[in-house]
């Protein structure tokens, strides 16, 4: 079953050539961090909005899975909040494959591990219209070359027990992005101020400290966090900006940020 594109000309361009000019484009713009030549990105927290308000940001964030084996199947899991349907648990979605302007991406078959947990269900229903995850796929796209992901978008779960069940796949090449906007429609400089505190809980793995009123994807964040204090990744903001930066209007705007989650190569050697 194939769960094709439902944003393909809102949220991005429709057309393959211009969306993956645009997404080329956005990250060969960014500018790597120090961490970046010396370690591995695990994960990322990663904007979910239109093109034209966070693909710069998000770009500052797919730039860094340049330092990834590329010879090497990566499984991508990808945590995203439900905006438009209200449950429990995780889902996972029906289709075994997600289509984009730039092609096919598969589910991967360690999904079915996973549905049989106490957190992780199907349902056609809760993939069906959200963007959360769609969003991030041409990014991935053009970022990597060989990848399947675990497209989760989370309703009201324990995010303790979610990374676990995640981390019990033991999958060996394994990347996790939290797909999150940060305060909404709040005047430029309060949401300067909210973004700004909500980012410092998130460097801090302060993840209870999170709600609704501060991310959109305040569960994938506090899931992709509850993972990496499990596997000591170290976080680093890349970018922050809001709507009022990339798409002028600062009279209420929405908070982007890209945070990337490293773990020292050498402690595997």
């Amino acid at each position: 079953m194939i769960r094709s594109a439902v944003v393909a000309g809102q949220f991005y361009p429709a057309q393959a050539r211009e969306l993956r000019t645009d997404v080329e484009g956005y990250i060969e713009d960014a500018r790597l961090p120090a961490v970046a030549a010396g370690a591995l990105c695990r994960g990322l927290i990663v904007p979910h909005a239109g093109y034209t308000y966070s693909g710069p940001v998000a770009g500052e964030g797919y730039a860094c899975l340049a330092g990834l084996d590329k010879s090497v199947h990566t499984t991508v899991v990808i945590l995203a909040p439900s905006h438009h349907v209200w449950f429990e648990g995780a889902a996972l979605p029906e289709a075994d494959v997600f289509r984009t302007p730039l092609g096919d991406t598969s589910v991967s078959r360690a999904a079915r591990l996973l549905a049989g947990g106490p957190s992780v269900f199907r349902s056609g229903q809760a993939h069906a219209m959200e963007h959360a995850v769609e969003v991030q796929l041409p990014f991935l796209q053009v970022a990597l070359k060989d990848f399947s992901i675990i497209p989760l978008v989370l309703g009201d779960v324990d995010t303790d027990t979610l990374a676990q069940e995640i981390l019990a796949l033991n999958l060996p090449h394994t990347l996790v992005v939290a797909s999150s906007d940060l305060s909404h429609y709040d005047p430029y400089d309060v949401a300067m101020e909210h973004d700004r505190a909500t980012i410092e809980h998130i460097l801090k793995g302060e993840g209870d400290r999170l709600s609704g009123n501060d991310a959109c994807g305040f569960v994938p964040i506090r899931t992709i966090l509850a993972i990496a204090r499990v596997c000591d990744w170290k976080a680093y903001l890349l970018d922050y900006r809001n709507s009022g930066d990339t798409a002028g209007d600062k009279s209420a705007v929405v908070g982007y940020a890209s945070i990337g989650f490293w773990e020292d190569k050498h402690e595997h050697e």
